[in-house]
């Protein structure tokens, strides 16, 4: 692309693909289906499904490092974390498809809780899908940076950092709230991001449209 000329549209210009509402609302059923059936059962229903280092590294019960994600401890806890997760899950597939999303951001979701339970002592209960909100997050805005080439890239990483700071920087630190899961989260998001952008980089590219803009010489004659 030479100096006069500047790019339009990008594939984030077009709307998301077709059903990506129903893929959205097909994932936030599904975990609500599972809290509030955890809520209903009680805490013993919710141990057998929650993330315990113990239960994970030594009796290798490595499922729990997905069905945590489906388990909330309250309806705050529930509902912040499904407004998010509702909103990325039909940006990500929307726009990047079945592999990014479901398969690759709840296969590192489990990764991100695994590498955060090695963080914490045993009978620790680990429940909740901030991880996963937050590797969505990460990836949706790494991509936005890499991709939206109609801004310029200094302006696109103001918007990213802002957003990251305003939206998903706590202003306070809470007792029961495992910031560390969101932080390995938001980074292999990141690094989902950077991968996806790579190996789909010539494809990306040549769903934008660039015009040239006139020069100043042409400007002048009119």
């Amino acid at each position: 692309m030479t100096e006069n000329e500047r790019v339009t549209q990008t594939m984030l210009s077009r709307k998301p693909r077709e059903y990506s509402a129903q893929v959205a609302i097909i994932s936030l059923l599904l975990v609500l289906w599972i809290t509030l059936l955890s809520w209903k059962e009680g805490p013993e229903f919710s141990s057998r499904l929650a993330a315990i280092p113990e239960k994970v590294f030594q009796e290798k019960e490595y499922w729990r490092l997905w069905t945590a994600m489906a388990v909330h401890a309250d309806l705050p806890h529930f509902a912040l974390n499904a407004l998010f997760f509702g909103f990325f899950s039909y940006l990500i597939y929307g726009y990047f498809g079945f592999w990014v999303y479901p398969v690759w951001s709840f296969l590192l979701a489990g990764l991100t809780n695994y590498l955060s339970l090695l963080t914490y002592p045993p009978r620790t209960h680990l429940v909740g899908s901030s991880g996963l909100v937050y590797l969505m997050a990460g990836f949706w805005l790494a991509m936005y940076v890499l991709v939206e080439r109609r801004h310029k890239v200094n302006r696109r990483l103001l918007h990213a950092v802002g957003v990251a700071l305003i939206v998903f920087l706590p202003t306070s630190l809470q007792e029961g709230i495992s910031y560390r899961t969101h932080a390995i989260g938001f980074g292999l998001g990141t690094f989902l991001a950077v991968a996806c952008f790579l190996w789909r980089k010539e494809r990306i590219r040549s769903e934008e449209i660039i015009e040239k803009e006139p020069d100043t010489d042409e400007l002048l004659s009119i």
